[in-house]
């Protein structure tokens, strides 16, 4: 019991310290910024089980739809893996974070490539926020995604 004891003081002891050691609050903005990357790489390369791995199990994406858990998200987000004339890209223009910096979000512009009601070439653009969360084991995973209605990009 004592043994017991004492692990979890030592377990305690490092948590303190590590709480109480500054974040680095601009590496933890490159964390978010490369995961949202890491994010929009998934879709470009169609990898659903790379993008499934980096949402949250609690994440909302609001789209047409909301799409409330994991499994909803990954519903909501097949037709960009698997139809082969869609297309998603974006880029990060803005990433911030939380003082604690387990909590951050980052702003950028998308672009959808698909086709119209007819079967015609169409392209449209729009803004974005997602919110990411640090998980226990340092990773990054998106729990909110926001995105503008899509505007027709201009030719």
């Amino acid at each position: 019991m004592k043994r017991i004891a004492a692990v979890a003081g030592l377990l305690f002891l490092v948590a303190a310290v590590r709480a109480a050691q500054p974040t680095d609050l601009e590496a933890v903005k490159r964390e978010i910024r490369i995961a949202d990357l890491e994010l929009a790489k998934a879709v470009a390369d169609r990898s659903l089980q790379t993008f499934v791995s980096m949402v949250d199990d609690d994440a909302v994406f609001f789209g047409r739809s909301i799409s409330r858990g994991r499994e909803a998200v990954s519903k909501a987000w097949l037709p960009f893996f698997t139809d082969g004339s869609l297309f998603l890209k974006w880029h990060p223009a803005q990433v911030e974070v939380s003082s604690s910096g387990d909590l951050g979000y980052s702003i950028g512009e998308y672009e959808r490539i698909g086709k119209d009601a007819s079967g015609r070439p169409e392209s449209a653009t729009g803004s974005y926020v997602s919110i990411w969360r640090r998980q226990p084991n340092g990773k990054w995973k998106i729990v909110l995604d926001i995105g503008t209605p899509a505007s027709p990009s201009k030719p």
